[in-house]
């Protein structure tokens, strides 16, 4: 697939653009293509076999993008980003990817200061030279040397999400191979960690050497680092590092466990196997030169007096001591799920219309599917304006009445908390929405007291559900805001209300650790996939993956309610 290559390139065109004060609009149109073509499951090089006319239905792809595109696939490269990067030193685009410093900053700390690294911009933050800059205070230096070290801990890993999917391709096309009898990735993907470092697969086998030869040749694979007798390592042509380990098909669960770790969950395990005079590797568990168990994870664990203990939980939080006592819990599954509670349409920043995501959920099997647009203030997302609410709402019953609303649309709302806690819309256009979800989208800076403060007022709203992606982080990118979670929690329980975990790759919010501590606190979840076309309603599947590593069952999640259920704990959230 050359569609990451060609999203990074209209990525740089966008940032080159905007350092050079370029069209906005032409700038936020490079920017759209970038986001569509990375989250776009197609190979681009089939739909554009298809014809321009393929690539042009692609949503926010028009005749000038769909040209480059071509021109990337017949030549490798696009002229106008060559042309582009004559204008923009390299390492200005790694400054600007810096949270806060935005083109005007990255402009002038180049040309009063010659900054055009990384390197040189931690010199220039540690030095103090950029307090002779206009507009630049000890508060902005301190955060942007925070945000530096943010985003250059972020580079060695990567969010879940921005790789799950070409993982599993790279899995289909590894158990494709002859000979590979068993294969799985393992590592943080199979636990669900919402970052990864790394890939690392295990096939089981008798015919390692010619495995690993077959693997080496497979599309994708830009370097072959090393082959070895069981093992082998290569990178993927965008540098991600993946490592192929081989074990005979009798120690295929040894093997599964011993890769997919966490490396704190597996030193416990092996701690227990010596108390019980057993040593246990991923060749197997062992009494003495007998191996007593390892074809299968289950059999692993039940050696050790266990019962089988799903990957997601095992991080040393406690799941050792609940599978001794028998208090594992039965974790939500993605089977589970009836329906997606947050997603946008094109009377917001979404790219498909109301109809074409009734179908995309029908195929789903989904019975509702909440539209819930930005509010008026977020105009960067073409929040939807008071006045044209009604006509919106009549849309979505039009649309259910043409489907026989299956699924079923909710006409519901996105709405921004603002900065004091009151909401972006007044309670007569509230009242008229089935779902409402309340969302923190500015002010980031305030203190822990006002942050808690404001989320709490917003959540005494009477017409308010849910409250969406609590924490505000962008992993990677942007450290959550920060707020008295226990109070939060606590107020949501008593009046009723849910907290949203948000499936966006970006996002996974809220986190594991404090999704758990909601759970406990007997606080519903809410699962959506926050999908702004419909290539990211899947998004669902890293909600679900988060709700496993916070130990949540089915009744603890919202969307695993009938449509009637969900529209009854609707209006009682309302009523009490």
């Amino acid at each position: 697939m050359k569609n990451a290559e060609i999203s990074r390139l209209f990525q740089e065109m966008a940032e080159m653009l905007e350092f050079l004060g370029d069209n906005p609009f032409r700038i936020r149109a490079y920017r759209q293509a970038a986001r569509v073509l990375a989250d776009l499951e197609t190979p681009i090089e089939d739909l554009a076999r298809q014809g321009p006319n393929t690539l042009e239905g692609i949503p926010g792809i028009g005749p000038d993008l769909a040209a480059k595109i071509q021109e990337y696939l017949q030549s490798g490269k696009i002229a106008a980003h060559e042309e582009l990067a004559q204008q923009v030193p390299r390492g200005v685009l790694e400054v600007m990817r810096i949270p806060g410093v935005g083109p005007k900053t990255a402009q002038l700390l180049w040309s009063r200061l010659g900054v055009d690294s990384l390197t040189k911009l931690r010199a220039a933050l540690e030095s103090k030279r950029v307090l002779e800059l206009p507009r630049f205070g000890e508060k902005k230096r301190l955060h942007l040397l925070e945000n530096l070290a943010l985003a250059q801990s972020a580079t060695q890993r990567r969010p879940l999400g921005s790789v799950l999917w070409r993982v599993r391709e790279l899995l289909a096309a590894i158990r494709g191979l002859p000979q590979v009898e068993q294969a799985e990735c393992c590592g943080s993907v199979r636990r669900y960690k919402e970052t990864v470092g790394d890939l690392d697969f295990l096939v089981a086998t008798r015919q390692g050497e010619q495995v690993l030869a077959r693997f080496t040749q497979l599309p994708g694979i830009a370097d072959v680092e090393a082959v070895g007798e069981n093992r082998a390592t290569v990178f993927l042509e965008d540098g991600l590092q993946v490592d192929l380990k081989i074990v005979p098909p009798e120690s295929w669960g040894s093997g599964l466990q011993y890769l997919t770790g966490s490396k704190a969950h597996s030193i416990r395990l092996r701690k227990l196997a010596l108390e019980q005079g057993l040593k246990l590797n991923e060749y197997g568990v062992w009494k003495g030169e007998k191996r007593v168990a390892g074809r299968d994870e289950e059999s692993v664990y039940a050696a050790l007096g266990l019962p089988f203990i799903p990957p997601p939980l095992r991080e040393d939080w406690g799941e050792i001591e609940a599978a001794q006592a028998g208090k594992l819990p039965k974790l939500v599954e993605l089977k589970d799920i009836r329906g997606d509670l947050q997603v946008h349409s094109t009377w917001s920043d979404g790219k498909n219309t109301l109809l074409e995501l009734a179908q995309a959920a029908t195929a789903l099997g989904y019975a509702y599917l909440a539209v819930t647009d930005h509010s008026q203030s977020l105009r960067i997302a073409h929040g939807v304006r008071v006045q044209q609410m009604k006509q919106r709402v009549r849309e979505i019953r039009q649309v259910n009445e043409r489907t026989g609303a299956k699924p079923y649309l909710l006409a519901g709302a996105e709405v921004e908390i603002l900065e004091d806690g009151s909401l972006d819309y007044p309670d007569e256009v509230l009242k008229e929405l089935e779902i409402v979800l309340v969302a923190i989208h500015s002010h980031f800076g305030q203190d822990e007291k006002t942050e808690t403060r404001r989320i709490l007022k917003a959540l005494e709203n009477p017409y308010v559900h849910i409250l969406s992606h609590p924490t505000c982080r962008l992993i990677g990118q942007r450290k959550g805001i920060e707020a008295d979670w226990q109070k939060v929690f606590s107020r949501a329980k008593s009046l009723g209300k849910a907290v949203e975990i948000d499936g966006h790759y970006d996002r996974l919010d809220l986190p594991d650790v404090r999704a758990r501590q909601a759970g406990e606190m007997g606080v519903m979840i809410s699962l959506g996939s926050d999908a702004h076309q419909i290539d990211h309603l899947r998004f669902m599947d890293l909600a679900v993956g988060t709700a496993q590593r916070a130990w949540l069952g089915p009744l603890q999640i919202l969307n695993t309610k009938s449509l009637q259920e969900l529209l009854g704990w609707l209006q009682g959230v309302r009523e009490s």
